[in-house]
């Protein structure tokens, strides 16, 4: 994943956190992404990140359609 972003990042596309919300082992993360070939439009996604307790490591990325969604898997029901 790493090297995906960086080779966008190389390729013009920019990505700028705008929103972190917690919730014991997840964290959903708003981005601003936007690219020069879009003539200053911008895009909003969402990532959930779920992390093991032991070690750090993300065990789980999920691509969510907005905030709504990204906080059904973030905050348990």
């Amino acid at each position: 994943m790493v090297d995906l972003l960086k080779q966008r990042h190389e390729q013009g596309r920019r990505f700028e956190p705008t929103e972190f919300i917690e919730y014991g082992a997840r964290v959903a993360v708003r981005l601003t992404v936007s690219d020069a070939s879009w003539h200053d439009e911008t895009a909003e996604i969402f990532k959930v990140f779920t992390f093991e307790d032991e070690d750090g490591k993300a065990i789980l990325i999920q691509d969510c359609t907005g905030r709504d969604d990204a906080l059904e898997y973030v905050v348990p029901a």
